[in-house]
């Protein structure tokens, strides 16, 4: 069992919403709203606005909480109660665009003489035990729906929660934390971070900064590098992406060691102060870390370096003069994220160069950045 929200509002005729006769019409709505029979609950004030909130609820459980704003405004809320899940996956019966539209209708039909305008929104809010969480946000903090069938793997490790969820568009999908890594869709982000075609990677020694999901050695390992450390803290992320998301990275992950890489399980930023120390030095840093780091309690978000990125200005110290440093940002809606980033480089003297793409499970533009040591 699960429900379906349904979520309507109406702006009101300002010299008619408060009159009894509508109020009379408000607390009739329910009838509308439920095959069965509806059962008014509460009609009470809310506030010392003058606002009123109606409640019912119908035989099976389902219910509906009806808003009206003094300012003339009328929201209409009802979760039914669903037996069947398989009526909450998307285009599914009954709870489908059309059945809301018509829902729509019959309430602003039905309240004509004060309405001046409604909407909806035309699918579902959808929850149950038994149905994959389909929710995210965006940058920014919008809501945004996925099309997960399914979670096909799922794990704690010691640092985070990793999901592998199956995405009818875009294959299957990793998560950490509930944010969307990568899909196996999503080569473009891949190729555009490394810069597949401006950049030359044939003999250059390489640091790769996470990379769990091994889609950066995999394309990187194509190209015939001398050599290439991937720092990766999580060894379950890299486990669960050599069986469930080969379409990223291929067999590449089957082996910790090849004859020109190797996949350390360790701490990147460790890995970095250790390289600064003993001297080595690396033509390409490639940041594929997750926005924030997984060992918040360690690191927190305030650094003891120049700027607030300390993989920003240690990545740089190990770079040859020339080298650069390639990092994927933030989507573009994450505009404090970015503005962040570009002060960092600036801050340490250097210039950026920036690439914006759209990368399809993100259902986002992704910002992308090369920093070259000078």
């Amino acid at each position: 069992m699960g429900t379906a929200t349904v979520m309507l509002c109406f702006t009101l005729k300002k010299e008619k919403f408060d009159s009894e006769e509508a109020h009379e019409l408000y607390q009739s709505i329910p009838s509308i709203c439920f095959e069965g029979t509806a059962e008014l609950q509460t009609v009470c004030d809310c506030g010392n606005q003058g606002d009123k909130v109606i409640t019912a609820t119908s035989d099976d459980g389902s219910h509906v909480v009806i808003h009206l704003y003094h300012f003339a405004y009328l929201t209409v809320d009802i979760t039914y109660v669903v037996d069947n899940v398989n009526c909450l996956k998307p285009l599914s019966q009954p709870f489908k665009s059309q059945f809301i539209k018509e829902l729509e209708v019959s309430i602003a039909t039905f309240l004509k003489e004060i309405i001046e305008e409604s909407k909806c929104l035309s699918c579902p809010i959808r929850r149950a035990p038994g149905i994959t969480w389909n929710y995210g946000y965006t940058g920014d903090e919008r809501l945004l729906e996925t099309d997960y069938e399914e979670i096909v793997f799922e794990t704690q490790s010691k640092w985070q929660n990793i999901k592998i969820a199956r995405s009818r568009e875009f294959g299957n999908v990793l998560l950490l934390d509930d944010d969307i890594m990568l899909g196996e869709s999503d080569l473009v982000y891949t190729e555009s971070l490394l810069g597949i075609g401006k950049n030359v990677f044939k003999d250059k020694q390489i640091l790769i900064l996470g990379g769990g999901d091994g889609g950066i050695l995999h394309e990187l390992l194509k190209q015939s590098p001398a050599f290439v450390l991937m720092a990766e803290i999580d060894e379950e992320v890299i486990k669960a992406c050599s069986k469930h998301m080969k379409a990223v990275c291929g067999d590449t992950l089957k082996k910790l060691e090849g004859d020109n890489y190797k996949i350390k399980i360790c701490d990147c930023i460790q890995e970095l102060k250790v390289a600064v120390e003993s001297g080595t030095r690396y033509d390409y840093v490639i940041n594929d870390l997750t926005e924030f780091s997984v060992d918040k309690e360690k690191y927190g978000f305030g650094y003891q370096f120049e700027t607030s990125c300390a993989t920003l200005e240690l990545s740089l110290r190990v770079l040859q003069p020339g080298g650069k440093y390639l990092a994927r940002g933030n989507c573009l809606s994450a505009s404090n994220y970015t503005q962040q980033f570009e002060k960092d480089v600036r801050a340490l003297g250097h210039n950026f160069t920036r690439t914006d793409v759209h990368v399809p499970s993100f259902k986002e533009t992704y910002c992308l950045y090369e920093v070259q040591k000078h």
